[in-house]
Parts: structure tokens; C-alpha cells; sequence
């Protein structure tokens, strides 16, 4: 059985924190660091500030680092790749590069010298990841606790898809068309990479419209494992969710690379849901049939199937969209375009994977749910 370490945090505050993740390391059993060289891959899915919760708070990139060092690691990365990332991308707006240049830690840039790998449970599809992977000793994922259009929940899992050099991410959404194929990459991902420890940044989260244009709200949590699975897991637990709903857990534990339910030293994830937590809606999976033949047929009529799910396709907010085309440039599959002023999509080329929304710096794109989108309107938060 797993240990998925819990401990109340409310602030970012740099010595509190500095301990409170010290304390959660040790009872999430991390792996010893002394004489290794070691990747930290916080979240940053846009360089957006820290206030919005989208990206992993630089406090936490910090105090990890206080930790590896205090504990005799040899040499300490941090790196990341977000989906439009731009030459020589650091990540200036959300804070974790100053923490690299205070710390006298290097930031790497994930998108130079990427190598292909076959990833396990994709019928043979390769894909590029960071060259790093090869280089270091250990790997730790630095997720935030949020909620995700496509997948329901993001985590420590879904953090490894940063490994995945910039635009090279788009083009997985059609390939892997379904929630249940796009969650086989992910565990595959997982797989190939092998992270050492995951430590879960969940003092703020996000809540609602995730993973980019949700709204930041109060967990007060941080969450520590050698297992990502089980730590994905736990996190659904408090969000209120059943965990063998969310289709990288259910992935993983099919593939027996998680241990679940997980222990919780001095508690019980149960005990810690938040009631009024504004989820994603979840919708069935996609048709036995649907799953069984996908894979064999060809990329137009895949994308058929993958409607059968009948996940909404996004709108486009004209009043607050900024026209700067990022959802154009990062679309998979060309369905946007941006007439007159106003972004323009095609649904019966759109694959429903939400990249648009994720990387959208206006909130200018909504996706329907009866869960979110209507309750927001309606001023629950």
C-alpha cells in the first residue's frame, strides 16, 4: 500500500513553508537525494502570475529547493514547457525564475535536443520528450492541485505532459482522441519517465473552469508520495470526485502502477472533502465499441467517434478575447481562425481537447457544463 503524506499549510510564507514541506517530504517517504542531480517539473502551464493559480507557486519551487540542498542533493534543475512556448521561454511572470537565479539553480529549456521515445500502452507510438530525462538521476513533479476540462483533474501525473517540448503536445489530442486514449499516453508517459516523488502544491487551488481559467479558491493543503497515482488519487478524494472516475487514475491503476486507496499518516483524505467544490461535470466514457476499434481506423473517422462522447466544443467570448491568436496557433487540428476580429471555429474539424481554452490569457473562451459554467454565471463563487 501507498502513503500519500497530508499537511494543513495556509500560507506561502517562505519559513513556514520551508518547514511544513520538510514535514510532508518525510512522511511522504521521499527518496533520498544525497550525490544525485535532480529535475524539479513544476506546473506552468502559462507564465501567468502566481495570484491566478495556474501555475505552481514559486514558494513551493523554493522551499524544495531549501530541502534538496539542506539534504545533499548534487546539482538541482528546474524546467518546464508550456504548450506555445516561445525561444529561450523562462518563466518570469509566475516567479520560478527568480527563484532559479536567487537560488543559483539552472532553468532548463526543455524544447532543445528533444529525443523520440516509444511510449507503452499507445499501440507503438513514439513520442519527443526533454532530453534532460537522460541526464539526471531523479525526477519531481511539482503539480497544483486544479481541476481540468478534458481529463477532470490535473496532478502529479498529467504534470510529466510538460516533458513533452511545446508544440509537440497539440498534436497528441487527435492522435489519442478519447479521455480514455489521451489518459494511456499520460500513464505511458508516466511510465517512461519513472518520477522519484511528487510534492503537490494545493495551499490555493483551482476550482471550476480549469486548468487555466478556473477560480483560484483556499485548500490549504500539501501533498507528498513516491506514488503518483495515489497521490492523483487522493486529490480527487478531496475535491469530492470517485476516484475511479478520473481516467488517469483508473489508467494507472489497470496498469498496476499505483497502490490504492493510499495510507494517510494521522488521517483519511475522506475527512478532508470539500463539500461545495466546483467540479468539472463528467460525462460517460466513450462506447466499448468506440474504444475497442478506434486505434485500427483511420484519423477522420477516429474523430468521429471521439464525438460520441459528446463533449462540448468551446465558445468564444468576443468582448473579452485580446485577438492574440494563441488558440489559434496551438489548435491541432486548424479548426480556429480569427475573422473580423472574432475567433471563429469550426466544430465538425474541432476534437474537443480544450488547448485552446488552456492557453487562452483573457478568459475569452468558455466551456459549457451544467456543473461549472452555469453555477458560475450564476455568481456561486
Amino acid at each position: 500500500m501507498s502513503t500519500v503524506a497530508i499537511v494543513a499549510c495556509a500560507t506561502y510564507e517562505q519559513d513556514v513553508l520551508d518547514k511544513k514541506i520538510k514535514d510532508v517530504c518525510i512522511l511522504g517517504s521521499m527518496p533520498d537525494v544525497s550525490g544525485k542531480k535532480v529535475l524539479l517539473k513544476p506546473n506552468i502551464l502559462s507564465d501567468a502570475k502566481k495570484e491566478t493559480g495556474i501555475t505552481t507557486n514559486p514558494a513551493i519551487v523554493k522551499a524544495m529547493i531549501h530541502l534538496l540542498k539542506e539534504q545533499g542533493a548534487k546539482e538541482i534543475l528546474v524546467g518546464d514547457s508550456p504548450g506555445l512556448q516561445g525561444p529561450a521561454f523562462s518563466p518570469r511572470n509566475c516567479g520560478i525564475a527568480q527563484v532559479c537565479m536567487d537560488e543559483n539553480v539552472q532553468w532548463v529549456d526543455f524544447t532543445k535536443n528533444s529525443t523520440t521515445h516509444a511510449i507503452p500502452y499507445t499501440h507503438g507510438k513514439k513520442i519527443q520528450l526533454a532530453s534532460i530525462l537522460e541526464q539526471v538521476d531523479m525526477i519531481i513533479s511539482l503539480p497544483k492541485f486544479k481541476t481540468h476540462q478534458l481529463m477532470y483533474s490535473t496532478g502529479a501525473t498529467k504534470n510529466l505532459f510538460g516533458l513533452v517540448p511545446g508544440l509537440h503536445k497539440s498534436p497528441s489530442h487527435v492522435i489519442y482522441p478519447t479521455r480514455e486514449a489521451f489518459a494511456s499516453l499520460i500513464v505511458g508517459i508516466l511510465t517512461t519517465v519513472k518520477p522519484s516523488f511528487a510534492l503537490m502544491d494545493g495551499i490555493i487551488g483551482m476550482e471550476g473552469a480549469g486548468p487555466a481559467n478556473g477560480i483560484p479558491c483556499k485548500v490549504g493543503y500539501l501533498l507528498a508520495s513516491t506514488d503518483c497515482i495515489a497521490l492523483d488519487y487522493s486529490q480527487a478524494v478531496i475535491m469530492g470526485y470517485d476516484p475511479m472516475t478520473i481516467p488517469i487514475v483508473k489508467e494507472g491503476l489497470k496498469r498496476n502502477l499505483g497502490s490504492c486507496p493510499p495510507s494517510y499518516p494521522g488521517l483519511d483524505a475522506k475527512d478532508l472533502v470539500i463539500k461545495d467544490f466546483l467540479r468539472i461535470e463528467q460525462q460517460q466514457v466513450t462506447k466499448f465499441f468506440g474504444s475497442l476499434v478506434a486505434p485500427f481506423l483511420s484519423r477522420k473517422f477516429k474523430k468521429k467517434l471521439s464525438k460520441r462522447e459528446e463533449r462540448p466544443a468551446p465558445k468564444f467570448l468576443p468582448e473579452p478575447c485580446i485577438q492574440c491568436k494563441r488558440c489559434v496557433e496551438i489548435c491541432p487540428v486548424g479548426a480556429l481562425k480569427l475573422v473580423n476580429k472574432h475567433i471563429e471555429i469550426d466544430t465538425s474539424l474541432c476534437v474537443r481537447c480544450y488547448c485552446c481554452h488552456e492557453i487562452c490569457p483573457a478568459n475569452a473562451i468558455s466551456i459549457e457544463s451544467k456543473n461549472v459554467t452555469t453555477d458560475v454565471l450564476k455568481g456561486k463563487k
